[in-house]
């Protein structure tokens, strides 16, 4: 009865995998290609975007406050943040409401570049700034 049982387990198993064979594709198939649209892809672009522009901090009570470690004033093309201000060497728009942009830093006495990614929530209140080591700072736009 026990090899009657493996035999039919067998020959179920064999007929479910469609034989003992692996399915293989023909040879002179193509492969398939993916279509990207053309609007998805990054774009240099020469200034940041005004959606980006104000001035930005931590919480409404440090907005008025110019000695914010959080502070960051985005103009067009110059970023201040607390004890350094950079220029943007390249600007990349990656999506509607994202930039990557490559700075040149200056403060304290020191010169350095860093990218740095900047994203707008769906509603253009918060600015999520992104380093490259994956650490990030959210900050709201202050009132004009």
């Amino acid at each position: 009865m026990f090899r009657i049982v493996i035999a039919a387990t067998t020959v179920i198993l064999t007929a479910c995998s469609g034989g003992s064979e692996p399915e293989t594709a023909p040879e002179d198939t193509a492969p398939a290609t993916v279509e990207t649209d053309a609007a998805a892809e990054p774009e240099t672009i020469a200034a940041i975007p005004e959606a980006f522009h104000g001035r930005w901090d931590f919480s409404e009570e440090t907005c008025g406050d110019p000695a914010s470690e959080m502070r960051l004033d985005i103009a067009a093309d110059r970023i201040v943040y607390y004890e350094s201000a950079a220029i943007p060497q390249t600007i990349t728009q990656t999506a509607p409401s994202a930039v990557t942009v490559i700075h040149r830093f200056s403060g304290e006495g020191e010169e350095w570049e860093e990218t740095l990614a900047y994203e707008l929530s769906e509603d253009g209140d918060r600015l999520t700034v992104n380093t490259p080591d994956g650490s990030l700072s959210i900050r709201m736009r202050c009132p004009a």
